[in-house]
């Protein structure tokens, strides 16, 4: 009898430190978001969410297991402490390999770093940025050179007016919101606001002739952080495969 109080305890207890740490995790980015506390203190505390939650998975899954009358509100908290710290886990996994691709502390990328397209509608929504709307410079040019080397200008046959409207059928294809479309210009401006934390980077696409038909570059800028973990390459090469489809 006592040791199925024990074993009983040991579900609960360690499904109440899962949900807990798994909420933890969860709301580091959104208390952000919401403003309840600075992004530095969020990034803080998901290693103790982290930690609850897999201790909390490990705790309950002992006492399932020891448990020898498993009712099904004990196997239901039992299995969902254990699918927490799992998820814990596959999370710690995900961001362990991506610091591993040891990407450059750089936030600015663009297809052509010569003359970089520059951000017009969009400088106003970045003036509280603590990343400025200028281009980073030529330190950042070399060190994307080196890394990203694949990131270059789209060139095509196609008229101005045909290019453009394709640019501006692929922008409206990512999930982006679109701040400014100025054909006259060739511009086209937008920002993505990213999942859990809000961050929130910029892209301006620009669209010119050449002898044969027309170009395009793009450039992805984080309003915030000095380095990126790839996020605004990976968002140019996304873009760079939506146009060519």
């Amino acid at each position: 009898m006592a040791s199925a109080k024990l074993n009983s305890g040991l579900i609960i207890w360690g499904t109440v430190i899962s949900v807990l740490g798994a909420l933890t995790v969860i709301l580091s980015g959104y208390g952000y978001q919401w403003g309840w506390w600075h992004f530095s203190f969020g990034f803080t505390i998901i290693p103790w969410g982290t930690g609850a939650a897999i201790l909390g998975g490990l705790i309950a899954a002992i006492g399932l297991f020891r448990l020898t009358e498993k009712t099904t509100n004990f196997i239901r908290a039992g299995s969902l402490s254990i699918f927490f710290a799992l998820a814990a886990l596959v999370n710690i996994g995900y961001w362990y390999n991506e610091v591993q691709q040891g990407y450059p502390p750089i936030h600015d990328i663009t297809t052509d770093v010569e003359d970089p397209p520059a951000f017009n509608a969009i400088a106003p929504l970045r003036a509280d940025a603590p990343n400025p709307v200028e281009y980073a410079g030529e330190e950042t040019a070399e060190t994307q050179q080196s890394f990203y080397p694949d990131l270059e200008t789209i060139t095509t046959p196609m008229s101005y007016e045909e290019a453009y409207d394709r640019a501006l059928e692929a922008a409206r294809e990512m999930p982006w919101e679109l701040v400014d479309e100025n054909k006259a210009e060739g511009r086209i401006e937008a920002y993505e606001k990213l999942a859990w934390f809000g961050f929130i980077d910029d892209v301006v696409i620009r669209v010119d002739t050449t002898a044969s038909g027309s170009k395009i570059d793009i450039r992805s800028k984080s309003r915030i952080g000095r380095g990126d973990l790839g996020v605004n390459a990976k968002r140019i090469r996304a873009y760079i495969e939506e146009f060519e489809n």
